[in-house]
């Protein structure tokens, strides 16, 4: 006589081991959920996470990429660097940002403006390796506006000869891209950032969070 449904059980023995396994993969839910892309704010009006570590910004005027995966790394630093992508909504006249447009809003809510390209020149042999490990990242924004030409300014060059504009140009035919540095007393701390840029009809208002 055969009995089934013992210790032996071949089959019992693959419904449980089934079981398990099914146990299993529900406990790994919370952590794959976890793994995907962490949201900025969904109530920040024209953003959108775009990767682990960058934001997209599109607003009436301007449409930028943000990325932040160096300043994810550089907690307790003294030097806050984000790769940027900037250019115009299409159909939209130019727009010429300048230096002084362009602020960071640290957590606690102090304002950081750019730093000048004589720091940065004069930080360079520190600063190197962290600004092209942040340009590893782009461009990012050709995804969504493939038909952009580079603008070829920027507010900070790294090679001698290259020239350091004041102010950029964007354009719907046109994206300028490169370093942005700030300098940040106390260091880099984790918390919800923002980049602010002031435009002709609007202000860019970008956050970020570093965790």
């Amino acid at each position: 006589m055969e009995i089934r449904g013992g210790p032996w059980d071949p089959s019992l023995e693959g419904r449980t081991k089934t079981m398990k396994l099914s146990i299993a993969l529900l406990g790994l839910l919370p952590i794959i959920g976890c793994a995907t892309y962490p949201v900025t704010d969904l109530n920040d009006p024209g953003i959108r996470q775009i990767a682990r570590d960058a934001v997209l910004y599109e607003g009436p005027e301007l449409v930028a990429v943000v990325g932040y995966l160096q300043a994810q790394r550089s907690l307790g630093d003294e030097w806050l660097i984000l790769a940027v992508e900037l250019t115009s909504r299409r159909g939209n006249k130019a727009i010429a940002i300048s230096r002084g447009d362009i602020t960071l809003r640290t957590p606690d809510g102090r304002r950081l403006t750019l730093i000048r390209q004589e720091e940065y020149r004069s930080n360079f042999p520190r600063l190197q390796i962290p600004v092209e490990r942040s340009l590893r990242t782009l461009p990012l924004l050709y995804r969504f506006e493939q038909d952009r030409a580079p603008c070829g300014r920027w507010f900070f060059v790294s090679l001698p000869g290259e020239i350091a504009f004041d102010e950029v140009t964007v354009s719907s035919f046109q994206a300028c891209s490169g370093p942005l540095l700030f300098k940040v007393r106390g260091g880099v701390q984790p918390g919800r950032w923002r980049l602010v840029i002031e435009l002709e009809e609007s202000r860019a208002n970008i956050p970020f969070v570093l965790e």
